[in-house]
């Protein structure tokens, strides 16, 4: 990575350039390859300021790997036909590990979704009307009721594993006495 290539992603990503390495290992520890910085810097370009985050920037830089067109055999690429099978393996292995990972939710947002999805499936199976709310309301309201200070999404969701243990149905209310209850023990 270059200087000038550093200066770039951090001022787009809005970090200092100290950080910005790090931010750039840990998009290509999630994408599973060594992607090269343009191609970051390229994606990150297509995604709204707004909706800037390195999980959106992970998500792009794997439909564009899997969007690459494959190259077609010719008589010149026989040369690198010969080369050992373990180079050729190497990358296939690598590509294979995020499609793995993309079933399950990383971030923390993605995360309470499946588990509201979860339990309130569960809950309209067993003839029980789960709230109509989508996760960033839930969370909100799950905030809100806790009162000051106001947790955080990932103590929100900690209680709700907790509440997901249980076979109940998980609402704001319910999620914001669990916080009070752990936080007052």
């Amino acid at each position: 990575m270059s200087d000038t290539e550093i200066e770039q992603f951090a001022q787009v990503f809005r970090c200092s350039p100290s950080m910005a390495p790090a931010i750039v290992a840990r998009i290509r520890q999630r994408v599973g390859s060594e992607v090269p910085m343009p191609e970051i810097l390229a994606a990150i370009k297509k995604i709204a300021p707004s909706r800037l985050s390195t999980d959106t920037i992970v998500v792009r830089l794997q439909k564009a790997t899997l969007t690459k067109p494959v190259r077609s055999t010719r008589a010149d690429d026989e040369d690198e036909m010969d080369e050992p099978e373990e180079s050729e393996e190497a990358p296939a292995r690598r590509k294979a590990t995020p499609r793995k990972r993309t079933g399950t939710p990383t971030s923390t947002q993605g995360q309470i979704s499946a588990l509201l999805e979860r339990n309130w499936t569960h809950a309209r199976e067993s003839g029980l009307k789960p709230p109509e709310l989508s996760t960033d309301r839930f969370v909100r309201t799950a905030q809100s009721a806790v009162g000051e200070p106001k947790p955080t999404v990932a103590r929100v969701l900690q209680a709700m594993q907790k509440l997901s243990k249980r076979d109940v149905l998980i609402t704001p209310n319910l999620v914001a006495d669990e916080i009070i209850e752990t936080d007052e023990l």
